[in-house]
């Protein structure tokens, strides 16, 4: 270690804090330290904290408590307390009922319950029953405690003159500040004393000698018509030494992920389109050939609104076609076989699937190209734990165009994986009520070793097509986003997605 180029790289208020603490002996406190050397604490402990980084001084802390007594406390300690004012009065008035008792000590009303407990609990007075009255009496103990202060009288009356160290109280007073702080008389504070020692080190370098001369960390305009930049000694900065973390403004680690999946499907063509908060029964389920009786459909499932009592529905036509294809069926099927309900329809509920959004805007726009997609909010009664939220978002879209096929669709749903950075996709079969034929797409996970599921498409079902007056095939997919954005951030608990802890906001990054 070059000590020379150590000292000369020490700013001004690191010398002149170093001398200081020479002159004061080598050791000394913060404060006497601030007072010799003309310094602020905040400037002291800066030059402290470098200085100790260079190995020159040395900081030893040292903890203690202290004990303070408390406003009620000095007032009890100048007037006495409750349970002595009542005693005193025992004494002159004999044993007598518990209320007479309290009337004659003059205390309000909560010191005069104060006053009976700590008589009890101190075993002053006693409380025995006597015509159906609820006597007090003095005991031997009470007796003994008019000519003499109790030990937590004792120690109020100390700590009303000046607060005490904790660890300088007597063995017999430790007992009875515990009591005083139970009481909220008095407060005991931890307070953390630091000494400065120089090193031998420090000790080596003021030997070798330390010249005070004062730096110019700013080359002013004066500084240069003066021509004194040529004399003045500019401070060195250290490049890497350790600064204050910044924390300036982000997006929400969710939102990121949000917006890396959008930006990938608005580069592919996509349209985007929202959904509304509360939806009604007929786009949520209906139009999607669900029927009914449906078990999601049921509260347990979907959320249900009282306000307003019913929605508007599109047109009575479309209203009559789609509760033909439930009743009777479409395109050779049979449907359900029920009486659709208009009512139920009219049922708002909070959106459940972002898929009432895509249908919707599928019934206006029956004609080829629809290339749209929606990433949004929906709701659902669910238990929440690790893995399932009341409140969620979902992200999905629709693709029509005359001739298209399920291998189109898979092409589509590759390039989505490929360029979230999913190298390895497989799909197979699936089954969903609305979509045939189904596929499910996995997605291989390194981290894990394992393959994970993240979304689900189809083609539409003639049943959903047919009603809304869609001639052409239509694509569909929806992709698990809360389980994509939890493999995207590297978290277990689905609830993190949310999460608000300020720690975790600034320090997450997306793998």
């Amino acid at each position: 270690m070059d000590l020379h180029a150590t000292i000369d790289g020490l700013s001004f208020q690191e010398k002149k804090v170093l001398l200081a603490l020479q002159e004061l002996g080598g050791r000394a406190g913060i404060s006497d330290l601030a007072g010799h050397a003309d310094l602020d604490q905040s400037t002291i402990m800066r030059a402290v904290l470098a200085l100790s980084e260079h190995g020159l001084m040395g900081v030893r802390e040292k903890k203690s408590s202290k004990a303070a007594i408390l406003p009620e406390g000095l007032e009890y300690a100048h007037d006495g307390l409750p349970e002595r004012k009542m005693l005193v009065t025992l004494a002159s008035s004999g044993p007598e009922a518990v209320n007479e008792v309290a009337a004659h000590a003059n205390l309000s009303e909560e010191r005069n319950q104060i006053a009976l407990v700590w008589l009890k609990r101190k075993g002053w007075a006693e409380f025995t029953k006597r015509d159906e009255k609820t006597v007090l009496a003095m005991t031997e103990s009470g007796s003994e405690a008019l000519s003499q202060k109790s030990a937590d009288e004792k120690l109020l009356d100390l700590l009303a003159a000046q607060a005490r160290n904790v660890d300088e109280l007597s063995a017999d007073m430790k007992e009875p500040l515990r009591t005083l702080v139970e009481r909220k008389l008095v407060k005991v504070e931890e307070e953390t004393w630091r000494e400065l020692e120089l090193s031998d080190l420090g000790n080596q370098a003021l030997k070798l000698g330390i010249k005070l001369v004062e730096e110019v960390s700013e080359l002013s305009h004066e500084l240069l018509t003066s021509g004194r930049w040529r004399e003045a000694k500019f401070r060195r900065y250290d490049v890497v030494a350790p600064v204050t973390p910044a924390h300036p403004g982000k997006v929400h680690p969710q939102q990121q992920v949000i917006d890396e999946l959008r930006e990938i499907l608005l580069e592919m063509g996509f349209v985007e389109i929202k959904s509304n908060m509360v939806e009604s029964e007929f786009w949520n389920f209906d139009a999607l050939f669900q029927a009914q009786d449906h078990p999601a459909r049921e509260i347990h499932d979907s959320l249900s609104l009282s306000k307003p009592e019913r929605t508007k529905l599109p047109s009575p036509a479309l209203v009559k076609r789609v509760a033909a294809a439930h009743e009777r069926g479409v395109a050779g099927s049979t449907g359900w076989g029920y009486k659709f309900s208009v009512d139920i329809s009219q049922r708002p509920i909070l959106c459940s699937q972002t898929t009432a959004a895509t249908v919707r805007y599928l019934a206006s726009h029956p004609e080829p190209p629809v290339k749209v997609f929606c990433i949004d909010r929906v709701y659902r009664h669910e238990k929440i734990d690790y893995k399932h939220l009341a409140e969620f978002y979902q992200a999905e879209g629709i693709v029509m165009d005359p001739k298209l096929t399920l291998r189109d669709m898979l092409g589509y749903l590759k390039q989505i994986m490929l360029k979230l950075g999913f190298s390895k996709i497989r799909f197979r079969p699936g089954y969903f009520p609305y979509t045939e034929p189904s596929v499910e797409a996995d997605v291989y996970f390194p981290e894990k070793r394992e393959w994970l599921e993240v979304l689900g498409a189809g083609m539409f079902r003639p049943e959903l097509l047919h009603p809304l007056g869609v001639k052409h095939p239509v694509l569909a997919w929806g992709i698990g986003f809360s389980r994509l954005a939890m493999i995207r951030l590297g978290i277990e608990d689905i609830r993190n997605l949310f999460n608000n802890d300020l720690e975790w906001l600034r320090t997450r990054r997306m793998i």
